[in-house]
Formats: structure tokens, sequence, C-alpha cells
């Protein structure tokens, strides 16, 4: 008899707590055996890929390597989010799947309006950091100059 394999914890949006959790191919993470992403790629790494695949939910594995976290990109996490709960382009609209995220949305936009000040220097502070940040890289790939005494 085969034994169940284990599945990949699907990566939430930071705001959102422990309730509700599910793998990447959509199971309910309390009914099943689950890795984080970070076990599953470990898995990959020390044993392949043809083991990790007796080992593991390879929709969930084909998911996790399709989708980035969060921290990777969080425009992406959110078009994953819109695509899961209102279907995708690709797929028939859904709405089975509640209003979530929409409500979520919403309260951001109340949290954002309440706190205009505060958000807006936030936005400024991150992109003066990412300026910084590309000018400080920019830098470093600079061949140093040397100066010999004639030049000067």
């Amino acid at each position: 008899m085969k034994e169940p394999v284990d599945h990949i914890l699907r990566p939430r949006l930071p705001w959102r707590s422990d309730e509700g959790v599910i793998t990447e191919c959509g199971y309910d993470a309390s009914k099943v055996k689950v890795l984080t992403r970070e076990e599953y790629f470990e898995r990959l790494k020390d044993m392949g890929r043809q083991r990790t695949a007796m080992l593991t939910c390879m929709t969930c594995a084909d998911t996790a390597r399709r989708w980035g976290t969060w921290d990777d990109d969080p425009r992406l996490a959110m078009q994953r989010e819109i695509d899961w709960e209102r279907g995708s382009a690709y797929w028939r609209a859904r709405d089975d799947r509640g209003n979530r995220l929409r409500d979520e949305l919403i309260a951001i936009n109340v949290l954002i309006e309440a706190h205009r000040d505060e958000f807006s220097e936030l936005v400024s502070a991150i992109e003066q950091r990412r300026d910084w940040l590309e000018k400080k890289a920019a830098l470093s790939e600079r061949p140093k100059q040397t100066f010999r005494s004639g030049d000067l």
C-alpha cells in the first residue's frame, strides 16, 4: 500500500492569521501531513527530483516552484490571491471562494485613509532606500581608479 505523500504549506499574506491554512494544492493543512516551502526545497536539494516526487504531492511541488512568496515579490503574491479568489483569466470566473481578499483590501484602504500621512511617509522611505541601494550597487560595480604620481 502506498503511503500518503507530504503536502507543502501555501504561503500566507503577512496580515493573515494561522486560521484556515491550506496546502499548495488546496487541502486543509490541519488534515494532511505538511512541509514548509523551505523544508520542501531542502528535500529537493538533498534527495533530487525523482526521490522527492515519491514523497511529496506533485501538485504542491509544481505550484511551489511556480509561485513565489510575499518576500519574493508582494505584487505576485497578491496576483496569486486574486487569481485564486476570483478565478484566473485562463479559467472560468469563480464566486465560490468567498470575498476575504476583497474585504481585506477594503479594510486596508480604510486604514490608509485614516493614516494617510504615515502611509505616505512609509512609501517615501521605501523608495529612498531602494534608490540608495541601487546607487550603492552601482558604485561597487564601478572599477576602482588607481592614481600614479604623474596623474595628479
